[in-house]
């Protein structure tokens, strides 16, 4: 039997895809820029780099190829720092302080939550590195936020460095989302969509362009940052707590 096939053994309704970054943590809570950041050897040098990435994105730069560079610069930036130990290491701790400080959305993690109780299985996708996404939601069970039968039935998805070469194998971001995804699930990525019965997120431009378009139940979290965006039919600007309410 496929990883897939077990994964969805008993999966009555298909695939809830969630982005974290914006999504589940509140906006400026970046767990990749939080973490990039904290091994840095020069953190005046990343910062810089990284406000002349959102310059250009202001700008119009193309955001898949820039973002990726931007990832490459970061990588750059923590040097000998930059391993899989030591990036779940830290991503671990900023995720703690992340729900220390109550800087997520509780009703995501309620929908989660619910969402697998209901029969649905879970895919938390991002762009942070794959180590990142399994940190966080490491936290999020240590919390007792997500219970163990719960994370039994969640499958992370995220960038994917080669970490003695600092190569990025896999950039996890836009229509490479749902190639991430493909590649956990081991299906191929024009059946994705069949799968997938809705998909979160609050980049609907950038980041999470891909997963938002494999379901005609796509949600963006409503925040500054995507509040003048022109959203397809398929897409409904809300929060968590109307999602919960009106449309699970």
């Amino acid at each position: 039997m496929s990883e897939y096939l077990e994964f969805a053994a008993s999966n009555n309704y298909g695939l809830r895809i969630y982005d974290i970054d914006g999504t589940i943590t509140t906006p400026g809570n970046d767990l990749w820029y939080l973490t990039t950041r904290s091994l840095s050897d020069d953190c005046s040098r990343f910062d810089q780099y990284v406000a002349l990435w959102r310059k250009g994105l202001k700008n119009g730069a193309a955001p898949y190829e820039s973002s990726k560079l931007m990832m490459q610069k970061g990588l750059e930036c923590m040097g000998n720092n930059g391993n899989a130990s030591r990036i779940k290491q830290n991503a671990r701790a900023i995720s703690d302080e992340i729900i220390n400080k109550n800087q997520y959305y509780s009703a995501a993690i309620n929908h989660i939550c619910a969402s697998i109780d209901a029969g649905f299985q879970v895919v938390l996708s991002t762009t942070n590195y794959c180590e990142g996404a399994e940190a966080f939601l490491e936290i999020l069970v240590e919390y007792g936020l997500v219970k163990d039968y719960h994370q039994d039935q969640i499958m992370v998805s995220g960038s994917i460095v080669d970490w003695k070469t600092w190569a990025i194998n896999h950039f996890n971001m836009g229509e490479d989302k749902n190639v991430g995804i493909s590649n956990t699930l081991k299906i191929p990525v024009e059946e994705l969509s069949i799968h997938t019965d809705s998909a979160y997120g609050d980049d609907p431009q950038g980041n999470d362009l891909g997963i938002l378009s494999l379901s005609a139940k796509a949600f963006v979290i409503a925040n500054q940052k995507n509040s003048e965006v022109l959203l397809p039919a398929n897409m409904i600007r809300t929060s968590w707590e109307n999602i919960l309410e009106n449309h699970f």
